[in-house]
């Protein structure tokens, strides 16, 4: 019997010594900000002096978040390159990548059949001119001889004539002749501006007939930028207004010069074409096909609320966690409330769920708070975003 009455003062005594540390424990944690904590008649417990920061909640139909799009640098200026007449490709003289300035030759075609030509025609303005000279002597002789009234007129007629004729000839074969330089001429594609070989089409060898591209040359110069934009996007976007791109984590000043009347049919985007600052392209070293994006702003449609991040706490199941102020039983008592995050931006984020417009939201002082805990001492204060 004395044994049970020893073993059970101890037990009295270790639970004393229990109790004794929590009560220590609790004063401690509050005793730093002065706040005394008592239980109310309903149980909830009740926060005397500690002052809670709230932030009245505005309901939005929508919000705008940012999104990058991304395009490619173009050329200005692009032309596909072929011969202006038929034949068969006898070399390349550039390859893809490749840099030309303006009258380069960028390949050739078989001149052979030309060349005989020309040879043909080379005798044939020979024999031209030295007929229309011998003419021209004999027109002469004549006139002599009918001023000495030793050949009729008629002789004078029939010789000028004769030169005529052969003067004739020597302006339709030199005309042929010059007709065949031309074609000698187009039978080498050169480059008409200066720039950058970014594909090549047909090799040595091919027959091409007049107009099959056979390069795609592109300028170097004033170089833009097509990027597809979203539905709404172009909405916010002013023709001529300049807006900063990026490359590469590097910012790129550029003007919009176009905005599309309809969408790409491939991309379903519109289109917008931005002329980039040259001396950026130049210190950046952009060349065509090289990848940017730009920042727009995208409205979506979903009812909720912009709140501070540190007004959120971690929930379940891919939820969040807030605390609101309910006034609705006369007194001031934390509720928690689940919210999904729609959207981040800096220190704000978009949330929908189970929120009212002019909930007061608590933004400070979190890990302090539990559900159905009585606020006495609340503060309204503006952390709205701008």
């Amino acid at each position: 019997m004395n044994t049970n009455n020893a073993v059970g003062s101890k037990l009295s005594l270790l639970f004393l010594c229990i109790s004794s540390f929590i009560l220590l424990i609790v004063l401690i944690l509050f005793s730093g900000d002065k706040t005394a904590i008592a239980f109310a008649d309903n149980q909830s417990l009740v926060i005397e002096n500690a002052k809670v920061n709230v932030q009245a909640i505005t309901i939005q139909s929508a919000y705008t978040k940012q999104r990058k799009v991304y395009g490619l640098i173009e050329s200005a200026q692009q032309a596909n390159l072929g011969f202006e007449l038929s034949g068969v490709i006898n070399e390349t003289l550039v390859a893809e990548g490749q840099r030309v300035v303006k009258g380069q030759i960028l390949a050739t075609l078989d001149k052979q059949r030309l060349m005989a030509q020309k040879k043909e025609l080379d005798a044939a303005l020979l024999r031209a001119k030295a007929d229309a000279k011998l003419r021209s002597l004999s027109a002469k002789r004549t006139a002599e001889l009918v001023e000495k009234r030793l050949e009729p007129d008629q002789r004078l007629d029939e010789a000028n004539a004769a030169l005529d004729a052969a003067n004739a000839l020597v302006n339709e074969v030199r005309a042929r002749h010059e007709s065949l330089n031309v074609e000698l001429q187009k039978s080498s594609l050169v480059a008409p501006f200066n720039g950058q070989v970014v594909k090549q089409l047909l090799d040595s060898g091919t027959v091409v007939t007049m107009g099959l591209p056979v390069f795609v040359l592109m300028a170097e110069v004033d170089l833009e930028a097509r990027i597809g934009l979203p539905t709404q996007s172009p909405l916010a976007l002013s023709l001529g207004e300049r807006y900063t791109l990026s490359y590469e984590d590097q910012t790129v000043p550029a003007k919009l010069i176009s905005l599309a009347k309809q969408r790409n049919r491939a991309t379903r985007a519109i289109d917008a074409l931005f002329k980039i600052d040259a001396q950026a392209a130049e210190k950046l070293y952009l060349m065509p096909g090289d990848l940017v994006s730009l920042s727009v702003d995208v409205e979506i449609d979903k009812q909720g609320a912009w709140i501070p991040i540190g007004a959120l706490s971690n929930g379940v199941r891919g939820l969040w966690t807030l605390f609101v102020i309910d006034k609705s039983t006369g007194s001031q008592i934390i509720q928690a409330r689940s919210v999904y995050v729609e959207y981040m931006e800096q220190d704000y984020a978009f949330v929908s769920g189970a929120l009212d417009h002019g909930d007061l939201l608590v933004v400070s002082g979190l890990h302090r708070l539990t559900p159905n805990q009585v606020v006495q001492n609340i503060q309204v204060i503006n952390t709205a975003r701008n």
